[in-house]
């Protein structure tokens, strides 16, 4: 990454900074959303057959809800690398 000018460098490992960050956030939620899980599966497992089949339905469309948001998130990542590394790429490449 030598050839990268020094802003860049930067630029980047503050993004990594904030990255690790939100990612340490996040994992402190992980044992309080395991507890949710575990609460949710008490529930319906004490509830008759339709209820139990409707609450699986409805974490079925949660889940795809969250992974198309996830997916958003990423694509939209992806995007913003590009649109940053083009012009350095391309600058680089007319010298």
């Amino acid at each position: 990454m030598s050839n990268w000018p020094d802003w860049f460098q930067e630029a980047l490992r503050q993004r990594f900074y904030q990255l690790e960050l939100a990612s340490e956030q996040q994992a402190s939620c992980l044992s309080e959303d395991k507890n949710l899980f575990t609460q949710m599966d008490q529930f319906k497992t004490n509830q008759n057959e339709d209820i139990q089949r409707l609450l699986s339905e409805w974490e079925e469309a949660i889940d795809y809800q969250l992974s198309q948001d996830k997916q958003s998130i990423y694509m939209e990542g992806v995007k913003d690398g590009i649109r940053l590394i083009l012009p350095v790429m391309q600058s680089t490449a007319i010298r």
